[in-house]
């Protein structure tokens, strides 16, 4: 990763009070800020440059406030630690507001600096000053962060960054917003504050089941015929992933993962019976076959439990039901992404981990078949066409070891039985709100962490998500960010027209007009061009099978040598095979 380096001696002299939030930032481990510059934090800005030396952290130049937190969201899906990054004013602040959402509501761990002011009217400039003022600038975003501060002298300014770092780094993870004044940050100081021990401010352990309930959920899985484990959002650990697969073993459970989430259990294996999938409603009939036979349910931090256990149209589930989460703790009355409220026989309060190691501690060793068998759908590739099959084939078949690629984002038509998850970073989940245009910003910070892991990052992305958010990818090419970005061009928002064929057709009107307002032609998007002029190298469009694999090829190799690479593959509306069924979003 390319970093900037300043000219001349740095000085170390701590003067300033930026110098306290710059020399914070390093003390918390933060290896990168992303950030769009604004005056308003001028003075953190220089701190970062001239006081630490762009090192520990670097400053990743985006040209969007919501690619600076998307990346930072990004990272933290990589890697399960938060990133920093700085936003303008409430400016600035107010563009980064749909990607902290997204952080939100996937729950993911981020260090937000912002800044106001100057607090003290007498020291504003005229008019600019004014107008990107806030009385109260963290109301803005305060229903879907953590915690937010906005400290008035050097030594609250420490004790709120110490405090934001402990909290967002706390189960249940999600954002935290410091606000800078920006007289503080430009006043000298008197004297260097006192420095805290990080040592005795470290997050506290995730919360435990109590020993009660582990005893009652140890012995409804023992008693168990039909087990049915709901693996939902878990650590990033190898250790953690063997605890799942041994736990699922000793159960002979069926286990089932959600696209919403990363990779958290093996795809391919044995227990593992149907691909991942976005929705129950629209997930095969197999699976909700599955979980209407099941005598117990362990849902472990189950994105959306009550929707799962509500599918049964005549009635409710018959199984047990034994619960795990700590998203309630993060729950308000403002935005609804708390979901139903789901019934269970038994509920901790604990995090997924910490309860899956309690519980292998005391099933102790064993290993059952599970239940059910994996039917795994053979998939014949049409060589006539460009097809979302045919470009998973052959992405696959140019990486040596695929087990080495790791799937920042999927759009709708993937076939998850063609690219099996085998580790934690395998596959990375989807951004959390729901919205559209977060992909390339995540697809960037995920390969910024993975990148020193031995990863390739490999991104799918739909053509509108693309469009509201491609010039992302210029971070990665001015930072060296290794990336590799297909875009899944079927010229339409066309999830969109499906939604308007659906209203046409419920209200006997012509549903050939569905493509109206919704068709992204005459003129077509030229992507390869697009990221050509942010200086990543540009592919396609790709229209035939034989450039599909020529195309795929030269973007392996692109990635492979440290570069940047996106392939504009056009795929007519309507042909994403398997769209219905694995429930992701194109767009």
């Amino acid at each position: 990763m390319h970093a900037d380096r300043p000219e001349g001696k740095v000085d170390d002299k701590v003067g300033f009070g930026s110098d306290i939030a710059a020399q914070m930032l390093r003390r918390f481990g933060f290896p990168y800020v992303s950030l769009n510059p604004g005056a308003s934090y001028r003075g953190l800005h220089d701190s970062i440059v001239n006081h630490i030396g762009n090192v520990d952290p670097s400053m990743l130049l985006c040209l969007h406030e919501d690619h600076a937190v998307g990346i930072a969201h990004g990272y933290a899906k990589a890697t399960g630690e938060p990133m920093a990054c700085v936003l303008h004013s409430n400016v600035g602040l107010m563009h980064g507001t749909m990607a902290l959402y997204n952080a939100w509501c996937d729950r993911a761990p981020m260090f937000v600096l912002g800044a106001t002011g100057p607090v003290d009217a007498a020291q504003r400039r005229p008019w600019i000053d004014w107008i990107h003022t806030s009385a109260d600038q963290g109301g803005l975003i305060r229903d879907f962060i953590k915690w937010d501060n906005q400290p008035s002298s050097p030594d609250a300014l420490v004790e709120a960054m110490a405090r934001a770092n402990m909290i967002t780094r706390s189960e249940p993870k999600a954002p935290v917003y410091i606000c800078l004044d920006a007289g503080l940050q430009e006043s000298a100081l008197e004297k260097e504050p006192t420095w805290p021990d990080l040592d005795r401010l470290k997050p506290p352990a995730p919360p435990r089941a109590a020993k009660a309930d582990i005893d009652a959920a140890v012995a409804l899985l023992k008693d168990a015929k039909r087990p049915v484990v709901l693996m939902g959002k878990t650590d990033w650990t190898d250790a953690g992933w063997a605890a799942r697969i041994a736990l699922v073993e000793r159960l002979g459970a069926v286990v089932f993962t959600d696209l919403k989430n990363r990779a958290s259990f093996p795809t391919d294996h044995p227990a593992h019976v149907a691909a991942p999938f976005n929705q129950v409603g629209r997930a095969p009939k197999r699976i909700v076959e599955i979980l209407e036979q099941a005598d117990v349910i362990l849902a472990l931090e189950w994105i959306d439990l009550a929707s799962a256990l509500g599918i049964k149209k005549d009635g409710a589930l018959s199984a047990k039901v034994i619960s795990s989460s700590l998203d309630q703790y993060l729950h308000n009355g403002a935005h609804a992404n708390y979901q139903a409220l789901p019934q269970t026989d038994i509920f901790m309060a604990a995090a997924a981990d910490s309860v899956i190691a309690d519980l292998n501690a005391e099933l102790g060793a064993g290993k059952r078949e599970p239940w059910q068998k994996a039917v795994r759908k053979e998939v014949k590739v049409d060589p006539s066409q460009v097809t979302m099959d045919q470009l998973a084939t052959s992405l696959r078949a140019a990486f040596e070891d695929p087990d080495k690629v790791s799937l920042a984002a999927l759009c709708r038509g993937w076939t998850a039985d063609l690219w099996p998850f085998r580790h934690p970073r395998a596959y990375l989940g989807k951004d959390g709100g729901g919205g559209i245009g977060s992909g390339p910003a995540l697809s960037v910070g995920a390969a910024l962490a993975n990148h020193t892991e031995g990863l390739y990052t490999v991104s799918i992305l739909g053509d509108g998500d693309f469009t509201m958010g491609g010039h992302a990818i210029w971070t990665a090419a001015r930072h060296r960010i290794p990336l590799l970005v297909l875009i899944n061009n079927n010229r339409s928002y066309f999830n969109d027209e499906l939604h308007q064929e659906t209203i046409a057709v419920r209200r006997n009107r012509p549903a050939g007009n569905r493509w109206i307002g919704q068709r992204m032609s005459d003129p077509d998007l030229d992507f390869a061009k697009f990221v050509e002029a942010q200086g990543a190298v540009g592919i396609g469009p790709v229209k035939t099978p034989a450039e599909l694999d020529a195309a795929i090829k030269r973007g392996v190799e692109v990635l492979k040598s440290g570069g940047v690479c996106l392939i504009d593959v056009h795929i007519e509306p309507g042909e994403e095979r398997g769209a219905a069924s694995t429930g992701l979003r194109k767009t």
